[in-house]
């Protein structure tokens, strides 16, 4: 038996290696060497970043990592019969196209935060959920290096419904989004559907109680979903009535079980800024879970806010960026090996177009760990919609930016 270890210091720079062989009659032996490593700096390329050409690609929207070392995206096309979702497949050591894009079909949303969201399946296989024309959703199930996905619609019989989130709850596909109430006005949805055949097994409303919203007037949105040990957590955001009957928009937290029994509820404060809202949220290896968005106080621009629950879900430390002037937002969040958060968003400053943002934290306080601006060569707003932090470490960003005035779809792998 043969025994490897190093010291225990990350890094540029020496390291020992040592080596301990174990042989079957008891004899063993020992060595070690110096080794100079170099360690690329957090946030550089692992490749060079793959964009598609400006154009019909408009962007992606989700990211979800195979076991193949693959990499799915799932975005959306602009045609003259509208929006298209699609997924592709790249290869994960390499960033280019292996598979697709593969056509999911007409939707009426497409965007970051609001999907095409994308979830791995255990079968090589990806499920994703988008917002269709009408009162329907779909989730679609495809192999990337297959041509013809099962697509599977549903919702509501007379009102809109939307999907903005999917995970991946053993044989049970978990969708989240909302249900048109009013112009304007929703409740917000989960749905549980079969990884099968796309048969809805179940369905979830939350929404504020009668006796404090009469008519329905208040909005909830669903906006990510997320497997944290063996309860489903939910995150968006909903409106709420404050002092004078303002209205306030609010983060919320709506745990239920893997079977759909309400566990608990949580709905934000407030606090340091009268509004927040959460899009992403990333279980802890640690136990708990991370949920990241924005915040702002009313009618000003906004920053981005990550807050931190325990593992007995309660609430915890918020931390919000700095961003004087510039508007920002998070709509994603992932943990990495070293336990730094992964961040993926954007900002604005004035008199600019929106750049795509991707930085690491250390955790509630303390400096970036790194951080990435991406700015689009053409005139237009550029977005990181989506991140996946992978078992070696490696961040898979997606998202969309301008060039040539017309936007463009692009994926980037970052060390971390």
């Amino acid at each position: 038996m043969l025994e490897v270890t190093s010291d225990d210091v990350p890094g540029d720079g020496l390291h020992t290696i040592r080596a301990v062989a174990h042989a079957a009659d008891g004899v063993s032996g020992q060595d070690e060497k110096d080794l100079s490593i170099d360690v690329a700096p957090g946030g550089t390329d692992v490749w060079p970043p793959h964009v598609t050409p400006p154009g019909p690609f408009s962007g992606y929207t989700g990211v979800a990592l195979l076991d193949n070392n693959s990499i799915a995206a799932s975005g959306f096309l602009e045609t003259q019969q509208g929006l298209m979702a699609v997924v592709v497949q790249l290869d994960g050591a390499t960033g280019k196209v292996e598979a697709g894009p593969v056509s999911l079909g007409k939707v009426a949303i497409a965007d970051a935060g609001s999907g095409p969201a994308i979830a791995a399946g255990d079968d090589g296989s990806v499920y994703v959920a988008s917002t269709r024309s009408g009162p329907t959703w779909a989730v679609s199930k495809v192999r990337p290096t297959d041509a013809l996905p099962l697509v599977w619609t549903a919702g509501d019989e007379v009102k809109s419904t939307k999907a903005f989130g999917v995970a991946l709850a053993g044989d049970r596909v978990v969708v989240v989004g909302a249900c048109e109430v009013a112009p304007g006005t929703h409740d917000l949805k989960v749905w549980w559907v079969s990884a099968e055949d796309g048969e809805v097994l179940l369905e979830r409303t939350f929404a504020a109680p009668q006796k404090d919203d009469e008519n329905n007037a208040l909005d909830e949105l669903g906006r990510g979903v997320a497997v944290v040990g063996d309860q489903i957590v939910v995150v968006g955001e909903r409106t709420i009535k404050g002092k004078f009957d303002k209205l306030y928009r609010r983060a919320v937290v709506v745990r239920y079980s893997l079977d759909g029994e309400l566990l608990g509820e949580w709905t934000s404060g407030g606090g340091q800024l009268e509004e927040d809202g959460a899009m992403g949220v990333a279980a802890l290896r640690d136990g708990g879970f991370v949920i990241v968005g924005w915040g702002r106080d009313l009618f000003t621009i906004r920053q981005v806010m990550t807050r931190w629950f325990s593992a007995t879900n309660e609430p915890g430390p918020v931390r919000i960026e700095s961003t004087p002037g510039s508007d920002a937002i998070a709509y994603a969040i992932d943990e990495d090996r070293e336990g730094k958060l992964v961040i993926a968003g954007s900002r604005k400053a004035p008199a600019t177009d929106a750049d795509a943002w991707i930085f690491a934290i250390p955790g509630p306080l303390g400096d970036y760990a790194w951080e990435v601006i991406r700015s689009g060569p053409g005139k237009g707003p550029d977005t990181a919609a989506a991140l996946k932090v992978g078992p070696w470490g490696h961040v898979s960003v997606v998202g969309s930016e301008f060039a040539e005035l017309q936007p463009r779809a692009f994926a980037l792998q970052l060390y971390p």
